[in-house]
């Protein structure tokens, strides 16, 4: 089916596309999301920022009911996600083309020069960059390319899901770590490529906002101000105008939005309720100053830790979770049950 006209489609501001983003994980299976929104979403990927104008990133674009590999595919997502993708209406497969690097600079660059973008001004001429810079670009190890350009891959895909969410298009990034190189091998990638993320589109069946904003670290511990450990701050009026402007939105759990998991398990067949973790991990995440958590959360930490039979820390994962935390250099003690 054709595209609808411009006049058609709701000019929805990029700040409120954004607030209203949300990681989708309960799907309608029966509706199925139009051609055009998904090529909207990947025309989005295509014009996001990309190092030397060279677009490494691609995909895989797969419906459920036409892809001869789903079962495949099934066999490779991590269990928790099985449901997601079977209720998809499409599953985008992001890889990252290390050969693109290689193999396009000099087009890349070139096309900037003739779009006016790489300038004698910036340092740019003919003979350094054909002798020094590019060379240089194109000798980076393969594991170096590989990095740089999975970060370009996740500004893409950062695109398309903003661009799905303009267009009540749900989003959410799915784990494919049960199966590790099995991507690869189904579709049958050259070596030179590399699976970055599965990407589960589709029209959501629970509320769009699922439940509120999720919360995040506090802004001024997440970012420095011109030194590494100066908090950067941010100002009260930025954050009044970005609620206003519909980017920071009311914390989850919103009213309504537990009885609603349980009519969506109902619904399908499926365990209802949340996951329940020991009432010292809860009172600890709670009293975590790091955290920027709103009434709604806390009032539903007070709720939980007042009416639910919780569990206690497991005895095995005591010792293994010393140890993992121990190989990155971590302090353990913060999350482990006291005297431990």
């Amino acid at each position: 089916m054709s595209a609808p006209s411009a006049a058609q489609v709701p000019d929805v501001p990029i700040l409120q596309a954004l607030g209203n983003r949300r990681s989708i994980r309960y799907f309608d299976e029966t509706r199925e999301v139009e051609r055009w929104k998904v090529e909207t979403m990947l025309q989005a990927a295509r014009f996001s920022s990309c190092q030397g104008n060279i677009n490494c990133t691609e995909a895989i674009v797969v419906r459920r009911d036409e892809c001869d590999l789903w079962d495949e595919i099934e066999e490779c997502v991590s269990g928790f996600n099985v449901q997601i993708i079977n209720q998809s209406s499409h599953l985008i497969l992001w890889v990252t083309n290390l050969n693109a690097w290689y193999g396009r600079a000099i087009d890349g660059i070139s096309g900037l020069a003739l779009c006016g973008a790489a300038t004698k001004y910036h340092g740019w001429n003919y003979e350094f960059s054909m002798t020094q810079t590019i060379p240089r670009l194109m000798s980076f190890p393969t594991e170096r390319t590989d990095a740089l350009l999975r970060f370009e891959s996740g500004q893409a895909v950062a695109n398309a899901m903003a661009a799905g969410s303009g267009l009540d298009v749900g989003s959410i990034l799915i784990a494919f770590g049960r199966k590790p190189g099995g991507i690869e091998k189904a579709f049958g990638l050259p070596p030179h490529y590399r699976f970055t993320w599965g990407h589960a589109v589709g029209y959501s069946a629970e509320d769009p906002k699922a439940g509120g904003q999720r919360p995040r670290l506090k802004f001024e511990k997440l970012y420095h101000d011109n030194a590494f450990g100066t908090p950067y701050v941010c100002d009260p009026s930025t954050e009044a105008l970005l609620r206003e402007k519909g980017l920071i939105q009311e914390q989850a759990p919103l009213p309504g939005r537990m009885d609603e998991i349980v009519a969506l398990a109902e619904r399908h067949g499926r365990d209802p309720g949340t996951l329940s973790f020991p009432a010292a991990e809860i009172e600890r995440l709670m009293n975590d100053d790091d955290w920027d958590f709103g009434p709604n959360i806390r009032a539903r930490a007070a709720h939980v830790l007042a009416t639910e039979d919780l569990p206690e820390y497991p005895e095995e994962m005591k010792e293994t979770f010393k140890k993992l935390m121990f190989e990155h250099g971590i302090d353990a003690s913060k999350f482990l049950p006291a005297g431990e």
